[in-house]
């Protein structure tokens, strides 16, 4: 996947399992790609990623903080993903 925008940037940062919150992304991004990304525009780019069958966003309020929400994106495989096609 070519990473060209704000919302691949995102998206690639937050797959997986830890939760970031939206300054962690930032200083993400430009660590990673020298963008800098405000933390009100990757709010906005994780409101414009859509859940399917194989994208599940979490989003939480970190634990031990009272307002402080983080945020991970779960990529489901298909269930037939690692069989063999005749």
């Amino acid at each position: 996947m070519a990473i060209k925008t704000q919302k691949d940037r995102l998206q690639f940062i937050i797959t997986g399992s830890k939760f970031w919150t939206l300054e962690e992304v930032c200083n993400a991004s430009f660590q990673q790609f020298g963008k800098t990304d405000t933390q009100t525009a990757m709010s906005a780019r994780w409101r414009e990623i859509h859940e399917s069958a194989f994208i599940i966003k979490h989003k939480r309020v970190r634990p031990g903080t009272k307002n402080l929400w983080e945020y991970r994106i779960e990529i489901k495989e298909a269930a037939n993903s690692d069989q063999e096609v005749a």
